[in-house]
């Protein structure tokens, strides 16, 4: 008898999680697995303000997934279609190649993107905050921008390297502009060459309040305390135009500035705009409590599943309905456990179980052991909630080597000074290798 198919798609914190539980069906020859995925790693996304801030290495936030899903037939490649009636599912491999793949049940665990806007020079000119390689650019990016204004002796070029705009003011935009004004202040005392100037950190928001994910007490907290430290933070304002550097703001303020970070939120993978599974209005799947795929009559779509940043669960623990969970790490690690079992109902010809999880609450890091919780309704500021971000990250790290050297790193940086040294002085690595093989072709 053939084994069922399970097919994953993506393996970020909900499909790493559920691949990784399924582990000894598969095993067991109770199902066989297909994990796609076009990175070797999962990247721990709560980490990455710390990894633009020096405080994380950019490698212990991110897990490789061949040995943990070594049980499962991984795919390096990205979804090209998705034919639910048909069962198939087609991938483009990282040579290019397509190859078929057929399944009796799947999960879209593609994750989120970005969500852009269409302000003029917005792509040209700004950097997303979404990936371990942006974080890690953007950290030796200001210590660059910093270096470049001690040596420019031009004055407009060096307020334009030493402005620095962040724009989305929720709580993720919020700690990235914390951690980097942390290292770029410790960095500016270093060049005698800049006594006296003063860097120019912006933090745009179109809503009322920042991290609006917390409480109205934190929140405002949050701003006294970014404001404290010299971060000007210019709330109900929009964006206009990039164009050149120039940050043109709706307050009717010009900011020229050679770093502009664009923090304002996700959407889910497009790819489910063409798998042909129905959508809620913000482009999720549209999914029942059990994460089963449903229409808009209710009716099951057979096999096909949905969980994290790609699903629309319904709330029903909420007081007033409709409501969905959000699409976090926290849902998206416990809705991977529910619907490991709910997949395992299924081969055995069961009905599933309905998701229900009540958030454990909210956690913000601004460093400089100062952050911002909200635990079972409990607010929390400064050291509590920053030892509290630390534990619980420690906890949730899916992999006990990366927790070690997690917390080994939290420690050095406790007994030594943060790390400041910029390791791509250009942004093209083979950059200085042509340089010397064309000045050698001259001779």
């Amino acid at each position: 008898m053939t084994e069922p198919h399970i097919l994953i798609l993506g393996a970020g914190f909900a499909g790493f999680t559920l691949a990784r539980d399924l582990r000894r069906d598969a095993a067991a020859h109770r199902l066989r697995l297909t994990v796609v995925e076009p990175q070797p790693y999962l990247t721990y996304k709560p980490l990455l303000p710390e990894v633009a801030g020096g405080e994380t290495q950019a490698r212990d936030s991110v897990v490789p997934i061949r040995r943990p899903l070594r049980h499962a037939d991984v795919v390096s490649g990205t979804v090209e279609s998705v034919d639910p009636d048909a069962k198939l599912a087609v991938v483009r491999a990282l040579d290019g190649t397509q190859r078929s793949l057929s399944y009796d049940h799947i999960v879209f665990a593609l994750g989120a993107v970005t969500k852009t806007l269409p302000i003029p020079g917005l792509a040209e000119n700004a950097i997303g905050f979404s990936s371990v390689e942006e974080a890690s650019f953007l950290r030796d990016h200001v210590l660059e921008r910093i270096r470049f204004a001690a040596a420019t002796s031009d004055r407009a070029e060096r307020q334009r390297a030493l402005t620095f705009v962040f724009v989305g003011g929720g709580y993720t935009g919020v700690e990235a502009i914390a951690e980097l004004q942390r290292l770029a202040t410790a960095e500016l005392e270093r060049y005698r060459e800049l006594d006296g100037e003063r860097m120019s950190w912006l933090l745009i928001e179109a809503a009322g309040r920042i991290a609006a994910e917390l409480t109205e007490p934190l929140s405002a907290w949050t701003l006294r305390l970014l404001r404290r430290r010299g971060i000007r933070v210019l709330l109900r304002t929009e964006v206009k135009s990039c164009e050149g550097g120039d940050v043109v703001l709706s307050n009717g303020e010009t900011h020229p500035s050679d770093t502009i970070v664009w923090v304002a939120g996700v959407t889910p993978n497009p790819v489910l705009e063409r798998a042909g599974v129905p959508l809620g209005k913000k482009g999720h799947v549209q999914c029942a409590a059990t994460m089963q795929a449903v229409r808009d009559d209710g009716t099951v779509v057979d096999g096909v599943w949905a969980l994290g940043d790609d699903a629309q669960v319904p709330d029903l623990t909420a007081e007033h309905q409709p409501a969905y969970y959000a699409p976090n790490a926290q849902n998206a690690i416990r809705q991977a456990r529910v619907l490991a079992d709910n997949l395992r109902r299924a081969l055995d010809g069961r009905g599933p179980v309905e998701y229900r999880h009540r958030s454990l609450g909210t956690l913000a890091s601004y460093g400089g052991m100062r952050g911002a919780a909200v635990l079972r309704g409990l607010p929390l500021r400064g050291l509590p909630a920053w030892a509290v971000d630390k534990v619980y990250h420690a906890i949730a790290l899916p992999s006990l080597s990366r927790r070690f050297r997690l917390v080994l790193g939290w420690i050095g940086n406790g007994l030594t000074p943060r790390d400041d040294a910029p390791v791509s002085a250009f942004p093209e690595p083979r950059q200085r290798f042509r340089e010397a093989a064309e000045e050698q072709s001259k001779k």
